[in-house]
C-alpha cells in the first residue's frame, strides 16, 4: 500500500555527516543523480560480484522468456545484449548491422539465458524487473523494428562430444552469427548469414567449426526484429563434417518449424531435424565470460524476502530508510522523481546483511518520490520491496 510521509529530521546534514565519519561509516560514491547512500549497519560478507555493474532500473531479463525457456543457475552463463531501435524519423532498415550500427541504442542492458525463441507472437516487450516497460519516444510499447547485438562464448557442455560442429539458425527477421578472433590480428568472420525481413527461416553455416573440451568460442549475435508481431531465434548444432548441406537450409514459414498459433509446437519439418541429429543449444552453452567482472546478473538466484520496509526520517534533502531481509543480501534504494519522471538506482557497498539501514543525501527539496528497497543475496537472487511515497520538505 502506497502511503505518504513527512517528517524532520532532528540532525542537520552536515552534524549528521560528520558524526558517521567520526564512527567510521563508509560513505558510497554518488550515482549518476548525484543522491548519495550511506549504509548505517555493518555487512557480514562481501558479495562475489559488482551489484552495482547493472543497475534493476537499467537492466532487462529474458524478454523472450516462453515455456521453452531455461532459466541460467550461474552467473558465469548467459548471453548479453544491446538493444537498438527505430527512433521517430528514421527510415525502415531491413539488416541486423543497420539497426545496431544507426538505431537508437538504449541504455538498458539485456541478458538471456540461451537463443531458445521458437516461433510465437511478441507482444510484451521489454520490461524491468521493477517493471518499467521500454518504449519508444512515442510512448508506444517496443515490439518491432528493433535489433540486438548479442555476445557470448560458445562452449561444450558436460553431455556434448569434441569434434567439427555445424551451426544454424532458424529465425524471423534477420540474423547473422560472427565468430570473434579474439586478438588485434584475426579478423571477424560471418559463419551465419540469414539477414533480412523474411518469416522463421533456416540459415546454415557455410563451414563447420571445431569444438574443444574446455575451449570458448566467442561470437556475435546480430539479430533483428521488423514488422510485427512474429519472432523467432533459435541457434542450434549437430556433429558435422561439412556445413549447408541440410534440405532445410534456406527453407522458411512462420508454421513450418513451430505453430505460433499452438504455444510454438514443434512441426514436423523441426522433428525432422532434431532426427537428423540437429539439437538446440543448452544455457550451458553459452558463457557470459572468463571473468567476474561481466555476470549474468538475472541468474535465478535465492531472491531473499523484504519486510518492514519503511521511512525512519524524511528531511530537505535527507532521508532515512530500513527494512530486513530472511537471508544476507545487499542494500540499494530505487527512487523515481515524481516531478520529472527521473530514476535513480543508488549505490550499494556490496555487503551481504539481513539488517538494512541506509541513509540518502542530496534529494531535491519539496519533492515528492516513489521509493523501493532492492536488495540480492549471495547466489544473485533479486527482489525488489513494494514501493512508499515520500515527500521531502
Amino acid at each position: 500500500m502506497k502511503k505518504t510521509t513527512s517528517l524532520k529530521l532532528a540532525l542537520p546534514l552536515g552534524l549528521m555527516s560528520a558524526l558517521l565519519m567520526s564512527c567510521e561509516v563508509k560513505l558510497q560514491q554518488a550515482d549518476s543523480e548525484g543522491i548519495l547512500q550511506t549504509q548505517m549497519t555493518s555487512g557480514l560478507a562481501t558479495l562475489k560480484v559488482d551489484v552495482n555493474r547493472y543497475a534493476s532500473n537499467k537492466l532487462v531479463c529474458d524478454p523472450f522468456e516462453t515455456p521453452q525457456t531455461t532459466t541460467t543457475t550461474t552467473y558465469e552463463q548467459g548471453i548479453m545484449a544491446s538493444l537498438h531501435y527505430l527512433d521517430n524519423g528514421m527510415p525502415r532498415m531491413y539488416k541486423a548491422g543497420d539497426y545496431i550500427q544507426f538505431g537508437r541504442k538504449s541504455d538498458k542492458s539485456i541478458f538471456l539465458a540461451d537463443m531458445n525463441v521458437r516461433t510465437r507472437m511478441f507482444t510484451e516487450g521489454f520490461s524491468t524487473p521493477s517493471g518499467e516497460v521500454l518504449k519508444k519516444d512515442s510512448g508506444e510499447k517496443l515490439i518491432e523494428f528493433f535489433g540486438l547485438k548479442m555476445t557470448t562464448n560458445i562452449v561444450l557442455a558436460a553431455d556434448d562430444e569434441p569434434g567439427l560442429y555445424e551451426l544454424a539458425f532458424l529465425a524471423d527477421d534477420g540474423s547473422k552469427l560472427i565468430l570473434k578472433s579474439g586478438d588485434g590480428d584475426g579478423a571477424d568472420e560471418v559463419l551465419i548469414d540469414n539477414d533480412g525481413d523474411h518469416p522463421t527461416r533456416m540459415g546454415c553455416a557455410n563451414r563447420v567449426i571445431r569444438m574443444d573440451r574446455h575451449a570458448m568460442q566467442a561470437v556475435e549475435v546480430q539479430y533483428y526484429q521488423g514488422p510485427r508481431y512474429h519472432i523467432a531465434n533459435v541457434l542450434m548444432w549437430r556433429k558435422a563434417t561439412t556445413a549447408g548441406e541440410d534440405p532445410s537450409c534456406g527453407k522458411l514459414g512462420n508454421h513450418m518449424y513451430f505453430n505460433p498459433d499452438q504455444n510454438s509446437a514443434p512441426q514436423q519439418a523441426f522433428i525432422d531435424l532434431q532426427a537428423r541429429g540437429w539439437k538446440v543449444l543448452k544455457p550451458e552453452n553459452y558463457m557470459i565470460s572468463k571473468t567476474k567482472i561481466d555476470y549474468n546478473p538475472c541468474t535465478k538466484g535465492t531472491a531473499p524476502v523484504i519486510t518492514d520496509f519503511r521511512e525512519i526520517e524524511i528531511g530537505q534533502t535527507v532521508a532515512d530508510f530500513r527494512w530486513t531481509t530472511d537471508i544476507p543480501a545487499t542494500s540499494q534504494l530505487q527512487l523515481t522523481n515524481m516531478s520529472t519522471g527521473a530514476v535513480t538506482t543508488t549505490v550499494s557497498d556490496n555487503q551481504l546483511r539481513t539488517d538494512h539501514h541506509v541513509s540518502l543525501s542530496n534529494l531535491q527539496p519539496n519533492t515528492e518520490y516513489r521509493v523501493q528497497a532492492i536488495s540480492v543475496s549471495e547466489d544473485l537472487g533479486r527482489t525488489i520491496s513494494n514501493e512508499i511515497i515520500i515527500q521531502t520538505q
